[in-house]
């Protein structure tokens, strides 16, 4: 299991992306509060560190200590890093819009619970997977949107495929 975790993390740190901003950025983020840090490491690519508290659905396969069933949900602090690779900035910019499509790599983890009806056999929890999204922004206001399948495990070796994995944001960004 150790060498999936050092697996994971690795690809996001070594996925050749590009980048299309020539600037750091900083966010707060208000759906899933937290910090985000993008930095750009290319032309037209980013990597972008997320940390906060946020709301989580179960993944199936992890929640088998009590054998719940029906919708199951968990509040519990995370830290999300994606390398993107932004590909549209260009046209985007030419018809004086902001922001980008991008395709990316995603690692999640998540802690403990915080609040939920979700009790798993270990505390911690990861995904990993490709993912595409677009990211608007309007002033110092930043909207983001991301969808793509996630293979998720936790510590103990159980794991599953999970085809859809959502990502919705809003946020503010600091000078």
């Amino acid at each position: 299991m150790t060498k999936k975790i050092l697996l994971a993390v690795s690809l996001c740190f070594l996925v050749k992306v590009v980048w299309s901003q020539s600037e750091k950025e900083t966010r707060i983020n208000l759906i899933n509060p937290g910090i985000a840090l993008e930095y750009p490491i290319g032309k037209y690519s980013t990597i972008e560190f997320n940390v906060g508290v946020g709301y989580n659905y179960s993944y199936p396969n992890l929640n088998t200590v009590f054998g719940e069933s029906g919708f199951q949900w968990q509040i519990a602090p995370f830290i999300d890093i994606q390398s993107r690779k932004y590909y549209n900035f260009e046209k985007r910019q030419s018809n004086k819009k902001s922001g980008s499509n991008f395709i990316a790599l995603r690692y999640l983890f998540y802690g403990s619970r915080l609040a939920g009806n979700v009790r798993t056999d270990q505390n911690y929890s990861m995904a990993i997977g490709p993912t595409w999204g677009m990211k608007r922004e309007y002033g110092r206001w930043t909207a983001l949107f991301s969808v793509g399948p996630a293979y998720y495990f936790d510590l103990t070796g159980a794991g599953g495929f999970l085809p859809i994995a959502l990502e919705f944001n809003f946020g503010y960004r600091l000078k």
